[in-house]
């Protein structure tokens, strides 16, 4: 007997029948799970099994059949799966095709995903990682900036599987820290930055360097301490760092700067700040020159100088303060008591009130607060009606004196009055 000699066939592709991916897309979930079961029966290699799962997730995502591909997850999702073996290789090919889908198609699947993986995340943290990058990005897209920051935040960069570096863990945290910032809250931004400045020592990358801490500006910025804002950002603004950042950017500094110097409190630090400002030779391009060189001179500033700035002005810095004033109101008002002390030497309350542009009991009451915040050198005589920008004569620096002591002295005495009454006690 003799056999026909062996002659190797050529290995078919896999291809999926029409017939099961049109079962696989029709909305179905029930279509779904027998076209998988379909795959499993007819096939057993577990190689080809996957091979046939990848074409059929392509061609969902070619055929943007966002119902089939939600069927798809939660037949590979659900409870006692048959195909649980395949889960996660399948869900990482989904995540991969994910991109692309149009915004609202991966918007969509990417949100259904995620709520079918809730409290499985540790089995598919790399998944996970993927889809909640894709929809941070939409979101993004949308102006959506604080559901693109949460969608960052919920993963888990410190006690995962995945050993991510101190160059990856901080590049993410600031990236949620901006995303909070263009959503206007600076206290969740605040938290994430505090993470990436544990990690920044070891980032030598200079760019994100230089993202921290223009982070770091916008967050003081963000809660109103525009004296340390300011500062913060004309350091920046000066640094070149080896010039790997542009001129433009900058620039942008350095009008950031100005912006916060104007908007900070009078008194000696804002007074440095300005001079160093008044330094840079750049300062003349920065739009707001002008104001900030009536500050720096200590000259009067009249409210219809500001309104084109106040124009310019981020929601956070035109907030009304617990005293009914604008943070722009309340620095303008400081700086000219400021530059009224470099002219007069003493002037009535309401003479002080019209040069201010407010009434007489403001005036005093903005005017006290500077002297006891040692911000204005003077001293008010409430029985006159007067207030005298400077230290104040010799008789009464002696009687304040005296007056100090006799405190001291009261002190001392009640102090040892107790100690004399605890030892009878004892």
């Amino acid at each position: 007997l003799k056999l026909a000699p062996f002659k190797p066939t050529e290995p078919q592709p896999l291809v999926l029948p029409a017939a099961a991916i049109m079962a696989a897309s029709n909305g179905s979930g029930q279509g779904m799970f027998q076209t998988l079961s379909g795959i499993v029966s007819s096939t057993a290699d577990a190689s080809a099994r996957m091979d046939k799962f990848s074409e059929l997730v392509k061609t969902l995502v070619g055929q943007h059949d966002i119902p089939g591909l939600k069927d798809l997850v939660d037949c590979m999702l659900a409870e006692e799966s048959q195909f649980a073996l395949f889960a996660r290789p399948v869900l990482q090919q989904v995540a991969e095709q994910m991109d692309k889908l149009k915004n609202n198609e991966l918007r969509e699947l990417g949100l259904h995903t995620l709520e079918k993986l809730r409290g499985r995340v540790v089995s598919f943290e790399e998944e996970d990682f993927v889809i909640r990058e894709l929809l941070s990005e939409v979101f993004q897209a949308e102006g959506d900036w604080s559901e693109a920051a949460k969608c960052l935040a919920a993963i888990n960069l410190e006690t995962g599987t995945r050993c991510r570096t101190p160059l990856q863990k901080a590049e993410k945290y600031v990236k949620i820290a901006e995303l909070y910032l263009e959503d206007e809250d600076a206290v969740a931004a605040d938290t994430f930055c505090t993470r990436a400045a544990m990690l920044m020592h070891e980032v030598q990358d200079v760019p994100l360097q230089l993202r921290f801490r223009v982070c770091h500006a916008r967050i003081l910025d963000s809660k109103r301490k525009f004296l340390d804002a300011a500062s913060k950002y004309c350091d920046l603004s000066q640094q070149t760092f080896g010039g790997q950042i542009c001129e433009g950017d900058l620039l942008q500094l350095l009008k950031c700067s100005v912006t916060c110097a104007i908007l900070a409190p009078a008194g000696p630090q804002r007074s440095r700040v300005l001079a160093m400002l008044s330094k840079d030779e750049r300062i003349r391009s920065v739009e707001h020159y002008e104001i900030l060189h009536k500050m720096f001179m200590e000259r009067l500033i009249r409210g219809s100088e500001v309104q084109k700035f106040e124009e310019s002005l981020l929601p956070h810095q035109k907030a009304t303060m617990a005293d009914g004033q604008t943070v722009l109101e309340k620095a303008v008002l400081q700086h000219n008591v400021l530059a009224a002390s470099r002219v007069y030497k003493n002037m009535r309350l309401p003479d002080l009130g019209l040069l201010l542009e407010v009434p007489a009991d403001r005036a005093e009451r903005i005017a006290a607060k500077m002297i006891a915040e040692q911000r204005l050198d003077g001293y008010i005589d409430q029985k006159t009606g007067i207030i005298h920008f400077d230290l104040g004569d010799e008789n009464l620096q002696r009687w304040d004196r005296h007056i100090r002591n006799v405190c001291n002295q009261v002190n001392s005495v009640l102090l040892k009055v107790k100690e004399q009454s605890a030892m009878n006690d004892g």
